[in-house]
């Protein structure tokens, strides 16, 4: 599939993204992570497209290499979201606490 979309990226590009789109829902339920769904699919698919040209099938296994992928920028965006909600909850209590 991932070398059809190589070579005409029209042709496999709805199939192709149905499996991702799979793969992502499975580890975001699997692993629990609190993040808003549609935007984190968005930021991975926008990733995987980025690393697409990057996968080598004689190097490995597809499925490994893209939920590699897929599952070390989903704790990235967890750790980023996590860290702006505390800053926020910082900044409202300091508030509260001033008035």
């Amino acid at each position: 599939m991932i070398k059809q979309y190589k070579q005409n990226p029209k042709e496999s590009e709805e199939e192709l993204f149905a499996m991702f789109d799979i793969l992502i829902s499975n580890i975001l339920t699997g692993f629990s992570f609190k993040l808003e769904e549609d935007d984190a699919k968005q930021d991975c698919f926008v990733l995987i497209l980025k690393t697409l040209k990057n996968f080598n099938p004689e190097m490995g296994n597809a499925f490994n290499y893209f939920t590699t992928i897929i599952l070390n920028n989903l704790k990235l965006l967890y750790t980023k979201n996590k860290k702006y909600l505390e800053k926020i909850d910082t900044y409202t209590k300091l508030k509260k606490d001033l008035l």
